[in-house]
C-alpha cells in the first residue's frame, strides 16, 4: 500500500502543484497547501478503493483551494466553488505583451470558463476527469472547451491589435 500512495505522489505531484499555484499565485502557500493535499490524500488513501486516482486526488486539491481562500481571504460562500486568483507570474519576470494580453483575456472569461481551463490545461486533466469535478456531461465540458478556447483567442488577438 505504501508503495502505491509514493507511486501515486511521485506521478501527480508536479501537476498537482501547478494547479495549486495558478490558484494561489503563491510560492509559500502553494506548499502548504499541496502538502496539506496529500497528507489529506494518504490518511484516505488506504480506507478507499480509488477508481481513478488523479481525478480523486484533484477533488481533494479542490476542496483544499476552497478552504484556504475561505480562512485566508473570506470570499463569499456562494464564490467558493469557482474561485480562481489571478494567474501568477514570477514577480521578476517582465511580462511580454502576448502574456499580458493572456491573463488579461483570462480575466474576462467566466468563473466556470476559468475553472475547467486551469483543469484541463494547467492541471492536465482529461475531459472525463474535469467533467467528473465539476459534475457535467463529458461531452458538454469537451464543447465548452473548445468554445472557450476560440473565445480566449478572439480575446488575445483583439488586445493585441489584431482582428
Amino acid at each position: 500500500m505504501e508503495d502505491s500512495f509514493l507511486d501515486m505522489y511521485d506521478h501527480y505531484f508536479n501537476d498537482v502543484y501547478r494547479y495549486v499555484y495558478v490558484k494561489t499565485g503563491n510560492k509559500w502557500d502553494t506548499e502548504d497547501i499541496v502538502s496539506d493535499i496529500f497528507r489529506k490524500s494518504y490518511e484516505k488513501f488506504h480506507h478507499q478503493t480509488i477508481q481513478n486516482q488523479k481525478a480523486w486526488l484533484f477533488a481533494i486539491a479542490r476542496n483544499s483551494i476552497v478552504d484556504y481562500y475561505r480562512k485566508k481571504k473570506g470570499v463569499p460562500v456562494e464564490d467558493l466553488e469557482l474561485y480562481t486568483a489571478p494567474v501568477p507570474f514570477e514577480d521578476s519576470l517582465e511580462l511580454s505583451e502576448e502574456m499580458s494580453c493572456l491573463q488579461k483575456s483570462l480575466h474576462v472569461l467566466h468563473k466556470e470558463e476559468q475553472e475547467i481551463i486551469n483543469l484541463r490545461f494547467f492541471a492536465e486533466l482529461k475531459f472525463k476527469e474535469v467533467a467528473s469535478l465539476l459534475n457535467k456531461p463529458d461531452n458538454s465540458i469537451r464543447v465548452k472547451t473548445i468554445r472557450i478556447t476560440k473565445k480566449l483567442k478572439i480575446l488575445i488577438n483583439k488586445c493585441l491589435g489584431e482582428t
